[in-house]
């Protein structure tokens, strides 16, 4: 297994700062965050997305996961509107081809989340409709889909693996794969085992600690989440991808490399 940084705990500063702080701590596997003032697709033209691509490989470095902001930006594939759906695949399609041409073949997504006035059965289709959707384009260009289960304070469709596992039945496509975020995890009282039982596979890994109620992704020991058994469990099921270091929130963002050299150092700990 691999630590990676993320540079959502960076989004205040600029792009190469976090760059330049991941190679100071050693970490060479990162997981790339497309939001502003960093990546936007709407905005990054072509010659920025290739910058970005030589400014992470001259370093010697490796983009594990794409990762599309899809929780504040207005992008929501189980809208019930069928405009705003189509505009929200439309964003996630442009991020799949920015992805490649970044030179990773793993782009994160979730469920969106469902209108609050609509039936449950009714958000699901429209999710598992876009996600198809998607599926198609990824299975043409070699991409994997890491879906990720959300927390129940983001979403009101997948929040738990069960949820995961449905969607990748229902849809049934080689390129959409399950992830594991420790802190929906958590909140959704399940280990790791349970995601190796009932998942085909394990393709990503968000490993944050959390106050065990809330939706916060807190930095390693600074929660009461049981991340060193969540690491061994990992280790033991045969997990061999990246641990991103999910880290987020106002108190992180002032320091971001302070917070994640001290997880870092936590996880060099353990010997991993």
């Amino acid at each position: 297994m691999k630590a990676a940084g993320m540079n959502i705990t960076f989004r205040h500063m600029p792009f190469a700062y976090f760059l330049d702080a991941m190679s100071e701590l050693g970490v060479d596997h990162i997981e790339l965050w497309a939001g502003e003032p960093h990546l936007y697709v709407y905005r990054s033209i072509l010659g920025n997305m290739r910058s970005i691509r030589k400014q992470v490989q001259s370093r010697g470095m490796k983009i594990v996961c794409y990762t599309p902001e899809q929780c504040i930006y207005p992008y929501n594939i189980a809208a019930s509107d069928p405009h705003w759906r189509h505009k929200s695949v439309e964003y996630f399609m442009e991020n799949l081809y920015a992805a490649l041409e970044l030179g990773t073949d793993t782009m994160l997504i979730t469920s969106g989340i469902g209108d609050f006035a609509a039936a449950p059965e009714e958000s699901w289709k429209y999710a598992r409709e876009s996600i198809f959707q998607l599926c198609r384009i990824a299975e043409q260009e070699g991409v994997t889909l890491a879906l990720e289960p959300l927390t129940p304070f983001e979403s009101n469709l997948i929040t738990d693996v069960r949820g995961v596992r449905r969607m990748i039945d229902e849809i049934g496509s080689p390129a959409l794969q399950g992830m594991l975020d420790t802190v929906a995890m958590q909140l959704a009282g399940e280990v790791p085992e349970d995601y190796f039982a009932l998942l085909p596979k394990v393709c990503h890994v968000h490993l944050i600690d959390g106050d065990g109620r809330s939706d916060a992704h807190l930095a390693l020991d600074d929660g009461v989440l049981k991340w060193r058994e969540y690491l061994e469990s990992l280790r033991s099921g045969g997990y061999e991808g990246a641990c991103t270091l999910e880290i987020m929130g106002p108190g992180y963002y002032r320091h971001p490399r302070e917070a994640l050299a001290g997880s870092i150092g936590k996880w060099k700990e353990l010997g991993v």
